[in-house]
């Protein structure tokens, strides 16, 4: 007879005890769980910190000499360039444009980072020129010359100098003879304090991005020669 009481062990028969109930009910608990953690960690993950702190793309690497004057014109010059301007490098008025041209760096007096292109070779050429008129020749050759042997031996040659050789002329015009990317080939005409003219030959390298001084065989400047005008030669002077 049922006298209101339960037997022993058993529940109230509300489904909302039930152990299935109970199991599936932990189940659903711990997915709606699990979601919210991942809303939580995808809205981080698209926040500007986040984005912050992610890594960036490396930057492009440098020039080895550090600088990167764009090629603009490469026209081997057959006239004057215009608006050149000057400085005095030693004893030696030399044309300049840094964000152009070049120099685009002095370094403890050594002129560097010339464009690749005609004039860039050219202003590289007189600048050579006008740093031997401030340095001596060892000096100039270790800093602005190709690396080889016979800059090497041009260097030893030159050790015992303690004073720069050249002095007393200025640029007064140019001719190339030849050009390309890797190789200018370029007769300066220098006018002299008597008033004499000669003329060089100066050949420059494309190498480790900027212009260098090839060292002729003979181990010098190249071949100096006296001329008697600027007949073939662009006139360009600065003083």
């Amino acid at each position: 007879m049922n006298n209101g009481t339960h037997a022993p062990g058993d529940d109230d028969g509300s489904p909302w005890t039930q152990p299935r109930f109970l199991a599936a009910a932990m189940v659903l608990g711990l997915i709606v769980l699990l979601g919210i953690v991942l809303s939580l960690t995808a809205g981080k993950g698209d926040s500007p910190a986040a984005t912050e702190s992610r890594p960036r793309p490396a930057a492009s690497a440098p020039p080895p000499n550090g600088c990167d004057l764009s090629a603009s014109d490469e026209r081997i010059p057959t006239t004057t360039p215009e608006e050149t301007r000057w400085e005095l490098v030693g004893k030696m008025i030399a044309p300049t444009a840094p964000t152009e041209l070049g120099p685009g760096r002095v370094d403890d007096g050594f002129r560097t980072c010339f464009a690749r292109t005609p004039k860039g070779a050219l202003y590289a050429a007189v600048n050579f020129w006008a740093t031997s008129t401030a340095k001596t020749d060892a000096e100039t050759y270790r800093r602005l010359a190709v690396d080889s042997p016979t800059r090497d031996a041009a260097i030893k040659a030159a050790r015992d100098q303690t004073t720069p050789q050249l002095n007393g002329l200025q640029v007064a015009g140019f001719a190339f003879s030849a050009y390309d990317e890797r190789r200018a080939s370029v007769k300066l005409a220098f006018r002299l304090e008597e008033g004499r003219l000669v003329a060089a030959d100066t050949t420059l390298l494309w190498t480790d991005g900027d212009w260098r001084y090839e060292i002729p065989l003979d181990q010098g400047r190249g071949a100096v020669s006296q001329i008697a005008d600027l007949g073939g030669f662009v006139a360009w002077k600065g003083a």
